[in-house]
């Protein structure tokens, strides 16, 4: 038995891919072990103690900022009393009293353990009772609109309350700045601590996400891209490219396939070319002629639009053939063919109809237009001077047919018709000249 037979037929079934990340996975297990333990560690040991110690001064700020908004309240009672006299405003301050009491009791304690120097606090415990003694001389007596002197009462309070609340100020900002240095250190240190634990981690999860992504992208999908390719390629999208980069062996396959296809779009291209064209003139063939010919009469038809046809033949070819050779008999044909071709619209057809006749598809043009594009041909034809073996010369004519569709009234036989009739009348009369063809009524074209 072999040792690949000794191995459990689930894990022979696992795939490439399977196997890359498995193993890129559990080089990177370290990591993420490092990662989570160095964070915990980090937190238990630093962070939570600073915590701990930034609660702890807090216990000072919330007081101290609680006994200086209850200071405004207990003002806001007493003011009020004198001005109106009611009851309540006793109530709301026996409750303010007692919340600002309780207030200077926690922040005393806190202070202490924390170390502070507390002759602030003392003396502003000392101002609050003197506060409270005039506040309550004040609660007990009537209201300025029945005693004027509660007013001297009530400037004296305004003073005291005045005093007080800037020495809880000053015990504030003594709190307040080493508070701030302290929130400071711990909140950078939490700061620090968290970014070097999550960076790690981040760091970890991204590596191995990355040497996942790499895994798959320079093996798994660089297959997959060939084998799509050829899957495309065989279903007939020849322009297709496999793009693969890396690896480089797999780089170098994708490019010797892309050659390969690139090849034999060549010899399709080479192939259809041939089987529409001419081989001698480069022009389209005889059974293309008839395709293009029957889509633009369709085409004329169905827009509303003319289209013209030209055809053309050699004058005394024959004999022009028999007294050069065959060889140049074909450099004529040649040389018409060029002829026609730099003569024409780009949105024209030329072709080469067989032996020494040519063939002119004209979209969308008039009569009149289809006979002086007949007319620059055939001078262009006769200004033509081409060679023969080299040393000699020769010019030859030609005889043009024109024929423009009449609309509905026309199929791609009847206008080949009419153009082939107007060719003969050209001939008829002397030959290198240009003659247009007439309709053909139903009954010639039934007959």
């Amino acid at each position: 038995m072999s040792t690949i037979d000794k191995i459990p037929a689930f894990w022979r079934r696992r795939s490439l891919r399977f196997w890359l990340a498995t193993g890129m996975l559990m080089s990177l297990a370290p990591i993420f072990t490092f990662a989570l333990t160095g964070y915990f560690l980090y937190h238990g040991t630093i962070i939570q103690p600073l915590v701990e110690v930034a609660s702890k001064q807090r216990h000072i700020l919330q007081p101290v900022q609680s006994i200086q908004m209850s200071l405004w309240d207990v003002s806001e009672s007493v003011v009020d009393f004198a001005i109106d006299g009611e009851d309540r405003h006793k109530i709301a301050y026996q409750q303010q009293v007692h919340q600002i009491d309780d207030n200077l009791e926690k922040l005393s304690v806190a202070m202490e353990d924390q170390e502070f120097d507390i002759s602030n606090i003392n003396e502003a415990q000392d101002e609050w009772r003197e506060l409270v003694t005039l506040s309550n001389t004040i609660l007990s007596g009537e209201s300025i609109r029945v005693n004027a002197i509660v007013g001297e009462d009530i400037e004296e309070f305004e003073l005291l309350i005045n005093r007080l609340a800037h020495q809880l100020g000053t015990v504030h900002d003594i709190v307040r700045i080493r508070n701030e240095k302290t929130h400071q250190q711990a909140l950078a240190s939490l700061t620090l601590s968290e970014y070097l634990a999550g960076a790690g981690l981040v760091i970890s999860i991204i590596c191995s996400l990355l040497g996942v992504v790499v895994i798959n992208r320079s093996l798994v999908s660089s297959m997959d891209q060939l084998a799509s390719g050829s899957m495309r390629f065989s279903d007939g999208d020849r322009e297709h490219q496999v793009e693969v980069h890396i690896p480089r062996e797999l780089a170098n396959v994708a490019d010797a396939f892309n050659q390969m296809m690139k090849q034999i779009r060549e010899q399709e291209d080479t192939l259809e070319r041939m089987a529409i064209t001419d081989g001698l003139t480069g022009l389209y063939n005889r059974r293309e002629f008839d395709r293009l010919l029957g889509e633009e009469v369709r085409r004329a038809e169905r827009y509303g639009k003319s289209v013209s046809l030209i055809i053309g033949d050699i004058d005394h070819f024959k004999t022009f053939n028999d007294s050069y050779g065959h060889q140049a008999g074909d450099e004529a044909i040649r040389s018409v063919g060029q002829t026609l071709s730099e003569n024409l619209r780009e949105a024209d057809k030329a072709c080469r109809f067989g032996g020494e006749e040519f063939v002119i598809i004209l979209p969308e043009c008039d009569a009149e237009a289809a006979r002086q594009v007949a007319e620059r041909v055939r001078n262009a034809v006769e200004a033509r001077i081409f060679h023969i073996d080299g040393e000699r010369t020769a010019q030859v004519t030609i005889s043009l047919g024109v024929a423009t569709s009449a609309g509905n009234s026309d199929t791609p036989e009847t206008l080949l018709k009419r153009a082939d009739l107007a060719l003969y009348k050209a001939k008829e009369h002397g030959r290198n000249r240009v003659k247009t063809g007439r309709l053909i009524h139903q009954d010639e074209r039934t007959s």
